[in-house]
């Protein structure tokens, strides 16, 4: 099984770290606030994630720090869906 190191992005927002963490033998990309998942995507979506965000640099596939770091960035720029 092949295992690789995970490319890692933290980033503190208002008075929260978040991190972004990148697999690349698999492709998930985890949003983590915290200690809950915000958000998680499995390729192709993981790649269209960082790609929207990175543009050309690497296509999606092989994102580095400042790339995860954009997608945080953008993420938390989101507006909240509250539940009701």
């Amino acid at each position: 099984m092949l295992r690789s190191t995970p490319v890692i992005a933290s980033k503190t927002v208002g008075d929260e770290e978040i991190h972004a963490e990148f697999l690349s033998d698999t492709g998930r990309l985890r949003i983590i606030g915290g200690a809950t998942v915000r958000a998680e995507w499995f390729p192709p979506h993981s790649w269209f994630a960082i790609a929207s965000v990175a543009g050309y640099s690497r296509w999606g596939t092989r994102p580095d720090e400042t790339d995860l770091l954009r997608l945080i960035e953008n993420f938390m720029r989101l507006p909240v869906q509250l539940a009701k």
